[in-house]
């Protein structure tokens, strides 16, 4: 977790220019699993998204943020996805929730592993009474073991796994015009098969 990422100007400039609920780029998703849940705005190219939220998701797939995940994770080869595939805004209304889950695993289309997950919060004074902390659950599933309110100008790093269990289960209790705001990005990895040839330089054929 890192506090003060981006400083507080900046970050608030960013969440006062975050879609509102009105925006018509948004996917509902309303299911036992989550509901009051709002995102997809990927679906028309972030289409009605200030061009300074836009930088922002630019950068999550830049270099210099790339270099810092991987010094951060040990992990070397990250791999972004520029068309933020179940990631990108998300925004969750009062009484929404996302229950405790697992993270899918693969990026099919591009035959990728995935290995990192950010979460950068853009909520503005937000309160601890209102919820929506993201809960970190041990892998047998019998204990919560960090709790991370959603505050503003806050990043999240996490492993991915198949027992890294995390939501925020509770409905939110916030007032009637807040919002649990949040941007989030997976990372990916190309694992290296046995038909893979050995790394060469270019070939040249000179006439």
């Amino acid at each position: 977790m890192f506090d003060g990422v981006l400083g507080e100007p900046i970050a608030g400039d960013l969440a006062s220019r975050f879609p509102r609920p009105e925006h018509p780029g948004w996917i509902r998703r309303e299911h036992k699993e989550q509901s009051g849940r709002l995102g997809q705005l990927q679906r028309t190219n972030f289409a009605g998204v200030d061009e300074r939220l836009r930088h922002l998701l630019a950068e999550l797939n830049g270099m210099v943020f790339l270099d810092f995940l991987e010094a951060l994770t040990g992990i070397e080869g990250l791999i972004p996805d520029p068309h933020f595939r179940g990631a990108g805004l998300s925004l969750t209304l009062p009484g929404g929730h996302l229950a405790l889950h697992a993270d899918f695993n693969r990026d099919h289309t591009r035959r990728l592993t995935r290995k990192v997950t950010i979460i950068y919060y853009l909520d503005q004074d937000w309160s601890p009474e209102w919820g929506g902390a993201l809960e970190l659950w041990d892998e047998a599933f019998t204990r919560c073991e960090a709790s991370y309110p959603p505050v503003l100008d806050r990043l999240i790093v996490m492993a991915h796994g198949d027992t890294y269990w995390h939501g925020h289960p509770a409905p939110l209790a916030c007032p009637a015009d807040r919002f649990r705001a949040s941007v989030t990005a997976y990372y990916y990895v190309a694992a290296a098969s046995p038909e893979d040839a050995e790394p060469h330089g270019a070939i040249w054929r000179l006439r």
